[in-house]
């Protein structure tokens, strides 16, 4: 079966943005695709894979999380990220963009100009999770 894979595309972006933490099975299941047209329509659209996209978003929302929410735990945004402990949340920023969640609640909350020199730029070339 032929997809339009802009189409396609537009589709994962909305369902990755109201489930970041989704897997790409899970994704697949979902849309009724399969994963390597999921693959195939992200990769044409972005030229990353699907997990550096959906990192990507992953990164975005933890930025939104932390910098709209400051009272909230750091333990709580990584549960409403899908993560199951803070732990691997911290692991995850912290490869993703060499500081801790609580660094990255500090640059974004007090510094909002200097998170775009240092935060940002790293996300870009990110792939882990």
């Amino acid at each position: 079966m032929a997809y339009d894979l802009n189409g396609l595309y537009t589709r994962i972006q909305r369902s990755l943005g109201s489930t970041p933490y989704m897997s790409l099975h899970a994704l697949s299941a979902q849309l009724g695709v399969e994963r390597h047209t999921i693959e195939k329509a992200v990769k044409q659209a972005t030229s990353k894979t699907f997990r550096e996209m959906r990192n990507d978003v992953l990164l975005k929302h933890a930025r939104s999380l932390l910098d709209s929410n400051p009272n909230q735990s750091i333990k709580e945004v990584a549960f409403k990220l899908g993560y199951r402990s803070q732990r691997s949340f911290s692991r995850f920023i912290k490869s993703s963009l060499g500081c801790s969640p609580k660094e990255l609640r500090a640059d974004l909350h007090f510094r909002p100009s200097s998170v775009g020199a240092s935060v940002r730029g790293k996300a870009a070339g990110s792939s882990s999770v």
